[in-house]
This record gives C-alpha cells, sequence and structure tokens, in this order.
C-alpha cells in the first residue's frame, strides 16, 4: 500500500473503508474524531486523490498532490500542503490553511474556511467570487430550458398528432434533463440558508511558474 501511494502520479480514493485501512497499513496517528483526527501527512509524491468523506475527521498535512478532488465531504483539514488542481464539491466545513494552489474550482460548498493560503491572483479572484459555479449554474438552466422543451413538444406529439418511438426517447430525455436540473436548482437555493465561506487571510500572490515548478519531475 505505502509503495502504491508513493508512486507518481497515482490515483488514489480516500474513504472511510480505505482510510481505515491505511491507518493499519501506515500506522496513521489518530482516532478518527474531533479531538482526535487521521492524520496523513509527508506523502510528496504527486499523488491524485480522490476524497469523499463524512464519517471521520481527517488532516491531509504537507502533501504535494497534483490534484486534489474533495466531493460530499466534511470534517476535513488540509493543511501546508502543495496542491496543483484542486476541485471541491457539494463540500461542508473543510478547512485550508497555509497552501499553496495552482487552481481551484469549487461546486455547492458552503460554511467551508480558507486562511492564508497561496494562490494565483486570477484564481483567487474565481474563488471568492464563486465564479466556477455561477458559470455552472448558467448552464443548469440552460439545460433545464432544453429539457422542458423537449418534454412540451414530445408531449404535443404524442396527444395530437401520433405515437413514435422518437417523441417518447424525447420525452425520455426532457423529463430526466428536466428533474436533474430542476434538483440541482433546488440544492442551489437550499444553500441560502448555510452560512457561506469565509476568506480570513490570501497569503502574497504566487506566480504561476512558482507553483508549476513544485511538479517538475526530474
Amino acid at each position: 500500500m505505502l509503495e502504491k501511494l508513493k508512486k507518481k502520479s497515482i490515483k488514489y480514493k480516500l474513504n472511510s473503508e480505505t482510510i481505515e485501512n491505511l491507518k493499519e497499513t501506515l500506522g496513521l496517528e489518530g482516532e478518527g474524531t474531533r479531538a482526535s483526527p487521521f492524520i496523513i501527512e509527508n506523502l510528496r509524491d504527486f499523488a491524485e486523490i480522490s476524497l469523499r468523506t463524512k464519517s471521520i475527521y481527517l488532516v491531509l498535512r504537507k502533501l504535494t498532490i497534483n490534484k486534489l478532488s474533495i466531493i460530499d465531504s466534511e470534517n476535513v483539514i488540509i493543511k501546508d500542503c502543495i496542491i496543483k488542481d484542486l476541485e471541491i464539491t457539494a463540500c461542508r466545513n473543510l478547512k485550508f490553511i497555509r497552501n499553496h494552489i495552482g487552481s481551484v474550482k469549487q461546486l455547492l460548498c458552503r460554511d467551508c474556511y480558507f486562511d492564508n493560503n497561496s494562490i494565483l491572483t486570477d484564481e483567487y479572484s474565481k474563488l471568492i467570487n464563486n465564479t466556477y459555479e455561477r458559470r455552472t449554474f448558467v448552464f443548469v438552466w440552460i439545460c433545464l430550458s432544453i429539457g422542458m422543451l423537449f418534454t412540451f413538444f414530445s408531449v404535443v406529439s404524442l396527444t395530437y398528432l401520433y405515437l413514435s418511438l422518437d417523441s417518447v426517447i424525447f420525452l425520455i430525455i426532457g423529463v430526466s434533463l428536466s428533474i436533474a436540473m430542476g434538483y440541482m436548482l433546488s440544492l442551489h437555493f437550499r444553500l441560502r440558508q448555510v452560512p457561506q465561506n469565509k476568506y480570513i487571510k490570501y497569503g502574497a500572490p504566487v506566480k504561476e511558474e512558482s507553483i508549476t515548478s513544485f511538479f517538475e519531475i526530474e
């Protein structure tokens, strides 16, 4: 397990089960509780990590990560790491402290805490303005409109014209798309009741070359 983690560009999924396995294999510190979180640190080998966990408290510390994806997670602290690409989706109570971050995308994340991270100036502006989420929901509105149009014309075709396989297929597509996009919008509106992300400090902006240089393979 340790050798697998240390290979460059390895993709590794962290969840409650795999973290428990790592605890035994690597002797991780902590118990996964608020008072004693699991700590994963000092694996500086360009790992791609996909993290998804709500049931445990976790700290990622002093890691070099090519791509970090955090999905539907809570109670995670990322501290003193170098992260080339960061993606966080549908997360709560994440803390990013003193990290070097190349690019960042956040979607439907609330009550997260960013303190003294060094981020490219343009990326930081997109982060605090929630640009990626705003653009995503423009696309969601477009898909919802398309789904409703497909549904409407399919119903008209089936009701007043004739039964055809194409009409049935378009109806299924339209209804499915409308439901999926409607769910996304309802989730987005419900998040208005959740505390917004906090940006306490902003570390000195770094140039793109200084982030990229951390990921050059000799």
